[in-house]
Order: structure tokens, then sequence, then C-alpha cells
């Protein structure tokens, strides 16, 4: 079993996606909280179903109470087993249903907005329940459309932290999706199979909980990503660019820069800049310092690019030299990295953690401090010429 199991926790979420088949609601509660090794078993606080219109209705005519006391399926679980019911919050506000643009409830996923839709909703619940530290998330596989599972185990494995947890319900044939058969009841009873008129006994019924290995992506990505209401397919967009080999692209001819093919608009300062760490980078030379000899180094790449003509980044440079050569302090190297480092994450379209990874960084300490463009020299392409 996966997860701080030694951990209590104030909430203890159940998350299923359920389409025409409400039962896996119950069925994995059975197995969760009833069935398997004793030391595994645990009663969730809450049970959180998202679902379409049609299996929000089916839910609410199967599984909860009806008008006129008539108690439902859930109820019926928790009597027979001895489950306390009013421990756990389940009922029509944790039920969570699909809507398309408009608000309007899907009751089926047929086309590729509704897959969006569906996907933006799994993705939104599991990010805000995984805010709360002292909650554990425990999501079911089974149910609905595969696309729902799959959005639930994918969502799941960008927000979870240590304690959360990934499973499938299994059941056994002729049982599985069977209109009448919710969980094993104390008492068995006989049930009659459609396809081939016989009956069978639930005696015969295995209801087993499958616990999913999964990588947990949370502490990579940006804290951006967990905090911002986005939809399914930026997040997932977001978190590839951090998970993605860095690479960045220099064009000397056109003046281009790209990091991970994302085009940056740089000014011929930061141009220069960034051609100079990375030329160093690309040949895997030592964090440099901030001294005479980098001024002197980063001039010769300034005639290289712009020629010989005294242009402003020329002129810079050069007052920055002097003032290092009469033992001044010169303020230039700092403003001008710093500079460059907000343009990278502002005008790059990567999230900060990713854009991070293209900044000029600074090592050891004063006055000893060295910077480096910290990219392995195959991430680095400088193609054209000036």
């Amino acid at each position: 079993m996966e997860g701080n199991k030694g951990l209590s926790h104030a909430r203890d979420i159940l998350v299923c996606v359920t389409g025409l088949t409400p039962q896996i609601v119950t069925e994995t509660l059975y197995a969760l909280a009833v069935g398997g090794p004793v030391e595994q078993r645990r009663l969730p606080t809450e049970i959180h179903v998202v679902t379409t219109g049609e299996g929000r209705r089916r839910i609410e005519h199967t599984l909860l109470d009806r008008p006129g006391g008539v108690p439902g399926q859930f109820q019926r679980l928790c009597a027979d087993y001895g489950l306390d019911r009013g421990a756990i919050r389940f009922g029509p506000e944790t039920l969570h249903v699909i809507r398309d643009r408009q608000g309007r409830e899907l009751d089926d996923i047929t086309d590729p907005d509704g897959n969006a839709a569906v996907a933006d909703c799994i993705n939104a619940l599991l990010r805000q329940l995984t805010h709360d530290p002292q909650l554990r998330l425990h999501v079911s596989l089974a149910g609905g459309r595969k696309t729902m599972g799959f959005y639930a185990g994918y969502a799941l494995s960008l927000y979870a932290r240590p304690q959360d947890e990934l499973s499938h319900v299994l059941v056994n044939t002729p049982f599985e999706s069977h209109p009448e058969f919710f969980y094993p009841p104390p008492q068995p009873r006989r049930l009659k199979v459609a396809h081939t008129g016989e009956t069978v006994s639930t005696a015969h019924a295995e209801v087993r909980l499958a616990r999913l290995p999964f990588v947990r992506l949370r502490d990579g990505l940006d804290p951006a990503l967990l905090d911002g209401e986005i939809p399914f397919s930026t997040a997932v967009e977001r978190a590839q660019q951090s998970l993605d080999r860095p690479e960045l692209r220099i064009d000397l001819t056109r003046r281009r820069v790209y990091l991970q093919g994302h085009e940056v608009r740089l000014s011929s300062t930061h141009f220069i800049w960034l051609v100079w760490f990375a030329e160093r980078a690309h040949h895997d030379l030592p964090p440099i310092p901030f001294d005479e000899n980098a001024a002197k180094d980063l001039l010769r790449l300034i005639e290289y690019l712009e020629g010989h003509g005294i242009t402003p980044i020329h002129e810079a440079v050069a007052s920055a030299a002097l003032e290092l050569q009469q033992g001044q302090r010169s303020n230039y190297f700092e403003r001008t990295r710093s500079r460059l480092n907000r343009a990278l994450s502002e005008r790059s379209g990567l999230t900060p953690r990713a854009a991070e990874r293209y900044h000029i960084k600074a090592s050891g300490r004063r006055p000893h401090t060295g910077y480096a463009l910290d990219l392995p020299p195959q991430s680095i392409h400088i193609e054209g010429e000036p």
C-alpha cells in the first residue's frame, strides 16, 4: 500500500468517476472499508463523484435515500456492515456534474468538447482537494468512460502528495456492471443473468481493490500550476515544460532566441549577453567572475557580433571595465544579469520554473562568485553568422 499509512488525516476522501454504473461507488467503498486485509481498511469521511447528468440521476435513484424513507444502496451497505453512515459526507452536494461551456449538464461524453469538459472538471476537483495537507485522497479509476479514468489518474499524478492513493475495483463476472449488484450482501441472494436467463448467488461475488502505483509529479511542478485555475490541457502543457529536456537555440543571423521552441524577443544587449554565456556553456567553460577579464571577454564578443564601431553596449561595458580597472565597484554586470533573467522569464511563455533553467546563475561566495548558464553543452545550439 502506497502513501503515509501511519498518519491520521482530518479528512479522508474517496473520489470516484462514474457514468451509467453507480454501483462503482458502493463496490469501491465495500472494497476499501470491508473487504481486503484488516490493516488496509478505512472508512472515508467524504465521497465525491464526478459524473454526467444521467449519472447523477442514477446515483440519486439507486444509491441515495429516496422520498418516503426508502433507503438507497449506500445506506443499505452501511447498515449491513456496521459502517457509520453519519460519519460519511455523501449526497447531492458531493456530486460533481460535468457541464459544457454554457453551463449545461452533459448526459454523455460523445465529442472532443465533452472530453475537454471531463478533463477540466476532474482536474479542478483534484487540484482543489490536494490543497489541504490534512486531507488524504483515494481516487478510483473504475467507472465512466475510459477517458474519465485516464483523466482521473493523470490529474492525480500531477497533484498527488505522498499520502494519496490510486486504485481500481475488480469485480468478477457476471457481477461486474450487473444492474442489481452493488456489493456482496451478508445474506447472499440470487440475481438473474440477463444474457443466459440463469440465476447466480452473490455468495460467489468477489470485490477486490487493486491499488495502483503511479508517478507523483507535484514536487517538480511550478507552484503557479498548483494554485491557478487553469484548464487540464494547459496544466499538462505547463507540467511538460518542466519535464522536457532544456533546449536553447540561438540564430545569430536573424538575432532570434528560442527556449524549448518558444521564441523570446530580447533587446540587443540581452541577446549579446545570452550569446556570451551560451558560448561559454557550449564549450563547457567554468563560471566566470564579473571582473576586468569578464569585461574584456564580453568586449571581444561585442566586436564579433556588432563590428568595431562604438555602440551603446560597447560603451556600457567599456565604462564598466574602466571602473573595475580603477578599483571601483561596477553595478553594470549584476544589473544586466538581473534584467536578462527577468526578460527570459516574462517573454518566453514558459512557466517560471521552466524558464529559470535558462537564467544566468551565481555560484560561490563573494569575492569569488562566478556566473554561468547551467545547461549541458548538448542542449545549446548556436547557428548562423552575425
